[in-house]
């Protein structure tokens, strides 16, 4: 047996990859660089040599002690790494086996003696092949967690091909030996079984490896290629007679070691947990499966060894069977990817795919009557903010159990997006829908258990019917939208659908009308004086938003704020009020009147982040002192989060504003949260002075001089709001209130229109 060389190798870049110091780098690559220019002038030696002239001095000693230094560096290799180091003890093994086998067939040629057949070298050489066997194992084994069975069917299609092609040509060169011995027959058949099953897993492997981690194993699999070229050039003597023959035989050993010691350096790469898993491919697999047909048809022509009939028959079973898993991946594939398209993957509800799908079917030839219930959460933004969007998760997971129990197993319950759902009911009417949406109120009013917090919200529903109210799906959906936007308005359960308030209730184009609005700043501001019942003086003002609707003339504020809270609006909006308010606050104090301006917030304002350097931005850029603004609050708004109210309140006294509670008296804040609270101002509700009417006069009088002490204890001033004539702003000036305003005082009316009388309570 013929001893084993290499072929030029890729050694700048397998010992650039390795993390040495440069000396070291250097000396790394001058070793192969010297190793490579020996092989190719060995290469040089056999090819100007008389063919089969062999020599022990040139071509056994040398090349022995030329694969010892190969041998030495792979062991370098393996000793240096730190990770892998399995992998590169595999491949210092098999070089050690194949250069022992080396050694010791030159020992047994000496004097020109002629080996045995078997004999020791053929030990060493067939113990090449399980340790080569093992060292591609390891390299394979860090893929195996990723690859799905018909990635390994691709691979066993490959090599089984690939085999059966070799084993064609391999086993055709051992019938000379069919009466020789039985070890000796044994012996000559385990190179080509073994070159034949080592190349069905270099090919099996190279097409299940991602492309980005085969540096090392290109290296050891075109080692192998050429291994199992030049075993098959021995065995086929009508070709390794020649002068070719004898060239490729004389150095396909020792080059097949080359390139296996440089990819004993080469690193294994770190995989990249972000990227995708790449799609197989197709070129190793179709050349495995080309090659079983070509040796089936090779059979059917001539005479071909019955191991690769065999092995191409397997190739082509394996094909069978990966076809069919293709077809059945497929199938389930789609179905997968179609049942993911039409459903909600929070809930696994339908979503709005779903449900077009479905309101499609309804207006589709056979039209059936259908109602559409739209219901949108309420207060689910407030378990958003205050508990976290996981808890929002865990909320919206529980609607779709809950609500169930309230359809029948024809209806459908899709969720639309964010909070929003809808229901519908075929072949119902409007009565049965407002059955339906009664019940599901009543289901969704009940608390929700959200890990360590229960919570309680519910639902506004609209109602619109099919063909009443609309003649297509997305007309439908609209109504039902219009109806549910005044269940929420009014804070009933349910609406019907009406057509005579849908130019009212037509929410989403208001709602870009809106955003149009604020981008234009097509709002105007009015302002309602606040007089001093002390001396009579307009102090202060409220800045008021109007909106006067180019199509729609004037839109209330409590239509449209509303709207820019649930399309998240409110801080363009909060940002436009404050520059408008804050701009004529400048204006009117250069022209000597030192009034301050209040505007209200809203509990988005005081939930976000940004909203202090906003305040802080707009006072610095009108040049105004920060006792100039006075912020009003809700009740409801300190209630639903005390904690984040409490801190905003701090930063905004902090800063120096003076921050007011609104409405005070018509919510319910305890008079511990108002001794923690650094406000500077108490509102009292309308409702207050409305009550000075009633036949509990005494009693309201009483209540309202007990609040004004109350907040001047604690150092606040107290504001009365509504006041609508003289005899109540008389009772509320020997009462010790501040200050006042309402239309008594004055309408609020354009900055133009405002005038500041020296006496109003006069």
């Amino acid at each position: 047996m013929q001893p084993p060389m290499s072929r030029q190798a890729p050694l700048p870049v397998g010992a650039a990859r390795w993390p040495l110091r440069r000396p070291r780098l250097t000396a790394l690559t001058a070793a192969y660089g010297v190793l490579t220019l020996m092989l190719v002038g060995y290469l040089v030696s056999v090819a100007v040599r008389p063919s089969g002239a062999y020599s022990t001095w040139l071509d056994g000693w040398p090349v022995d002690g030329w694969e010892v230094a190969l041998f030495g560096l792979a062991m370098l290799a393996a000793y240096r790494r730190r990770a892998n180091r399995g992998v590169a003890l595999a491949l210092a093994g098999c070089m050690l086996m194949w250069t022992l086998g080396d050694i010791a067939l030159t020992i047994e040629s000496l004097n020109g003696a002629r080996p045995p057949t078997p004999s020791i070298a053929d030990a060493f050489y067939i113990a090449f092949y399980p340790v080569a066997y093992l060292a591609l194992v390891l390299m394979l084994r860090r893929e195996s967690s990723r690859l799905v069975p018909a990635t390994w069917l691709d691979g066993a299609v490959a090599g089984l091909g690939v085999a059966a092609l070799c084993a064609a040509f391999a086993f055709r060169g051992i019938e000379h030996i069919a009466g020789a011995g039985g070890l000796a027959v044994a012996t000559d058949l385990a190179y080509p079984v073994g070159d034949v099953l080592l190349l069905a897993m270099v090919m099996g492997g190279s097409a299940v490896i991602a492309g980005g981690r085969r540096a090392a194993w290109v290296l050891v699999a075109i080692g192998c290629g050429v291994n199992a070229i030049g075993d098959t050039l021995n065995l086929v003597s009508s070709i390794g007679a020649t002068q070719t023959g004898t060239v490729v035989n004389a150095v396909a050993w020792p080059t097949a070691l080359l390139l296996i010691s440089v990819a004993a350096w080469v690193p294994l790469s770190r995989r990249d947990l972000l990227a995708h898993q790449p799609a197989p491919g197709f070129l190793l697999p179709g050349l495995g499966a080309a090659c079983g047909l070509v040796v089936l048809l090779g059979g059917s022509l001539s005479a071909v060894a019955p191991v690769a009939i065999g092995l191409a028959a397997a190739t082509l079973v394996v094909v069978g069977i990966r076809l069919t898993l293709s077809l059945r991946s497929l199938r389930q594939l789609t179905e997968e990817r179609h049942r993911q398209a039409v459903t909600d993957q929070l809930t696994g509800l339908g979503n709005r795919r779903r449900l077009g799908a479905v309101l499609e079917e309804c207006f589709g030839e056979e039209q059936r009557d259908v109602a559409f219930l739209f219901v949108d959460l309420d207060h689910f933004k407030e378990v958003n903010d205050s508990f976290g969007h996981s808890a929002g998760d865990q909320l919206l997971a529980q609607i779709g159990p809950r609500v169930r129990g309230c359809l029948g197993d024809s209806d459908l319950f899709v969720r639309i997006g964010g909070d929003e759902f809808a229901v519908i009911l075929v072949d119902a009417g409007r009565e049965h829908a407002a059955q339906v949406a009664a019940g599901l109120s009543e289901v969704l009013k009940s608390p929700f258990t959200l890990e360590m917090v229960t919570v309680t919200i519910g639902a506004s529903i609209g109602i619109a019917v099919a063909p009443d109210h609309a003649a297509d799906g997305a007309e439908l959906m609209r109504c039902a939208d219009q109806a549910m936007y005044r269940s929420k308005s009014a804070g009933t359960a349910f609406e019907v659908y009406e057509p005579s308030l849908d130019f009212e209730a037509d929410r989403l184009g208001l709602v870009e009308d809106l955003r149009t609005a604020i981008d234009r700043r097509e709002f105007e501001m009015h302002y309602q004086p606040q007089i001093d019942l002390r001396d009579g003086r307009v102090s202060a003002v409220e800045a008021l938003i109007r909106w006067n609707h180019p199509r729609r003339g004037f839109v209330p504020p409590l239509d449209f704020l509303p709207l820019a809270e649930e399309a998240g609006l409110m801080r363009p909006l909060t940002a436009l009020v404050l520059d408008e308010a804050l701009t004529q606050c400048a204006r009117w104090r250069s022209q000597g009147r030192m009034v301050s301006v209040s505007v209200n917030v809203s509990a988005t304002n005081i939930l976000d982040i940004g909203f202090i350097d906003l305040v802080r931005d707009q006072l610095r850029r009108h040049d105004l002192p920060a006792s100039a603004l006075v912020l009003e609050i809700t009740e409801t708004m300190i209630i639903s989060d005390f904690d984040r109210c409490k801190h905003v309140v701090d930063q905004l006294c902090a800063l120096g504003c003076v921050v007011s509670i609104d409405d005070f008296g018509a919510g319910f804040t305890s008079l511990p949260y108002l001794s923690r609270l650094t406000v500077g101002e108490l509102k009292l509700d309308r409702t207050f002075l409305t009550a000075l009417a009633g036949e509990d006069r005494n009693r309201d009088l009483a209540l309202i001089q007990a609040t004004i002490e109350l907040a001047h204890a604690l150092g606040l001033q107290v504001v009365a709001e509504g006041v609508e004539e003289q005899a109540t702003l008389d009772i509320l000036s020997r009462l010790g209130c501040d200050l006042a305003q309402g239309y008594h005082i004055g309408r609020p009316s354009p900055a133009t229109a405002l005038s500041f009388p020296s006496d109003l309570a006069a």
